[in-house]
């Protein structure tokens, strides 16, 4: 579910619009091509592809990222290359064609102004907060929750009802999003947020990135177990009572789905979907989707009963 938790600022991502912007930045990005220019006005923000905040400008490097920008009815302007351009432009989009569409779209994403807007604190009287947790920000706390010593959350923020954050767990910083803009390595600000599901359970110095786009969350779902010293990405969203085990890294934008189990010290790369029910067994570095009820190991990870065939066999039989 692609809504904001609670009300978010949604405040103009830039001082003089989109279309003023696009007409300055032709000399650094350009030669740029910009279809139903008009549509330019009402874009508020960056987004993705899928992203279901009105207003948004989105990148699209294929055909069918274009596709899926197309069909989004959030996405007022699609940044492209020709290459990626599928058919006619949809008619209610600015189509924005650059060779270099995906340093203009990481520009445009780095310079939008921040939310204004300081602490605004919602706890549950019930709620249990160790005297040298931290909250800052935008931060609402639900019945029975409790936020461990030295835990860090940073807004916006929602920590459902009877979930936990352990002690030394970080929720809600920023993440390693480092990208060349014009020769420059530039970190890309996280404007989003962190959603916590109910009875949820995060466990000693996990950490978890908040959401690179305005209105989105990275979330953890219903009873799902994030294990000690485990990262989730920005953007990432992990099921209903899934278990990611000690020291797993999850990248940005990874679904992780219902009641999978992922094993300590796996690594599942940017983007990747792994199914409800699957199996990555620990140490395993995922880099293809893994199937509802997969199981699946090694690196590169493969079926697990694979692997085992491969180990026993050995290299000298």
């Amino acid at each position: 579910m692609n809504v904001p938790a609670r009300p978010i600022s949604q405040s103009a991502g830039w001082t003089d619009g989109l279309r003023g912007l696009m007409e300055r930045l032709g000399e650094a990005f350009g030669p740029l091509e910009v279809r139903n220019a008009g549509a330019l006005d009402d874009v508020r923000q960056t987004g993705f592809a899928w992203t279901r905040q009105p207003g948004v400008v989105c990148l699209a490097t294929n055909r069918d990222y274009f596709a899926q920008a197309a069909g989004n009815p959030c996405a007022r302007a699609i940044v492209a290359p020709r290459t990626a351009i599928a058919g006619e432009a949809p008619p209610d989009k600015a189509i924005i064609i650059s060779d270099r569409a995906e340093e203009l779209y990481l520009h445009l994403h780095a310079i939008q102004s921040p939310d204004a807007e300081g602490d605004a604190l919602e706890l549950d009287h019930s709620a249990i907060i160790d005297t040298t947790a931290v909250l800052r920000g935008r931060v609402w706390i639900e019945a029975g929750a409790r936020i461990g010593p030295r835990a860090v959350i940073s807004g916006p923020a929602t920590v459902r009802r009877g979930a936990c954050i352990d002690a030394g767990a970080i929720v809600g910083c920023e993440g390693l999003y480092a990208k060349t803009i014009q020769g420059e390595r530039v970190h890309m600000p996280h404007f989003g947020g962190v959603e916590i599901g109910e009875r949820a359970y995060i466990h000693a110095g996990a950490v978890i990135v908040r959401s690179a786009i305005r209105g989105e969350a990275t979330r953890i779902g219903k009873a799902a177990h994030v294990g000690v010293m485990a990262n989730v990405g920005h953007d990432a969203e992990v099921g209903e009572a899934a278990t990611l085990s000690s020291h797993c890294v999850i990248a940005g934008r990874a679904r992780i789905g219902a009641h999978a189990w992922i094993g300590a010290s796996a690594t599942i790369s940017n983007a990747i979907k792994v199914g409800d029910h699957a199996r990555v067994r620990l140490g395993a570095v995922v880099i293809r989707d893994v199937p509802e009820r997969g199981d699946v190991s090694g690196n590169f990870a493969v079926e697990h009963a694979r692997t085992l065939r491969n180990h026993l066999k050995g290299p000298d039989r």
